[in-house]
């Protein structure tokens, strides 16, 4: 199996080096990311200027954008049959609206228009977990053959160290703002505030990784309301 590997940290974080060992016996891993952190990017390209993009071995390719375009550029300029994109592991949840921003959610995105499998990968700080628990999760999405060129995987560990288990579940959208704080010489900076941490649904994102369970949740690959209430009908 050839597995495109990315993320939204930037190619030298530990989380896409980390997940790259775990992957490594799955199948042949090229890994193409982006050069810097490219966090918040969601689904962006950069139609406007030409990107840079520097071949460092057969199996690393530093792209000078976002997470979306290093997909992009991999599935269509790379001469290999890839059969999953994996994205990740990102410094922190992708859970609630964190999923309508991410850059690892983004690029898996972008890998369900090339009609290629994605699964996303977050954890809050504990990639030990990760290790510990990886191989479990990949057993997990085969044995309910959960991959599809449909859907992306999006897959949160727990906060803390331990794992009670694994759960399907759902997004809850929390309430939270975006707001934005000065910094002088006119520049602000954004930042985000939680309204409310309280989530009762059991069958939730946020619930699951408050209460160590490990959160496999299914993204659809549209903003189309339609399509995606008629996919979970079908369910």
């Amino acid at each position: 199996m050839n597995i495109l590997l990315t993320n939204d940290d930037g190619y030298t974080a530990l989380g896409i080096k980390t997940l790259k060992a775990l992957l490594s016996k799955y199948g042949k891993v090229i890994v193409v990311a982006p050069k810097t952190v490219m966090s918040a990017k969601s689904v962006a390209l950069n139609l406007v200027e030409p990107i840079e993009v520097i071949k460092e071995s057969d199996d690393l390719y530093i792209v000078d954008s976002t997470p979306a375009d290093a997909v992009a550029y991999a599935l269509s300029n790379i001469d290999i049959k890839f059969d999953l994109v994996v994205s990740g592991i990102n410094h922190g949840h992708n859970i609630s609206y964190d999923t309508m921003y991410s850059g690892t959610i983004g690029a898996c995105l972008q890998a369900l228009t090339y009609r290629i499998p994605a699964i996303a990968i977050s954890a809050e700080h504990n990639f030990k977990l990760v290790e510990e628990y990886f191989d479990e999760v990949m057993s997990y999405i085969k044995t309910h053959n959960l991959l599809s060129k449909e859907y992306l995987l999006n897959i949160n560990f727990p906060l803390g160290d331990k794992v009670v288990g694994i759960k399907d579940t759902h997004i809850f959208y929390r309430k939270e703002v975006t707001y934005y704080e000065p910094r002088g010489n006119n520049k602000y900076q954004a930042l985000r505030k939680l309204k409310d941490e309280e989530c009762n649904d059991a069958n939730s994102d946020v619930y699951a990784v408050h209460h160590g369970y490990i959160s496999i949740s299914r993204l659809g690959r549209t903003l189309d309301y339609y399509e995606q209430s008629y996919n979970q009908g079908q369910q």
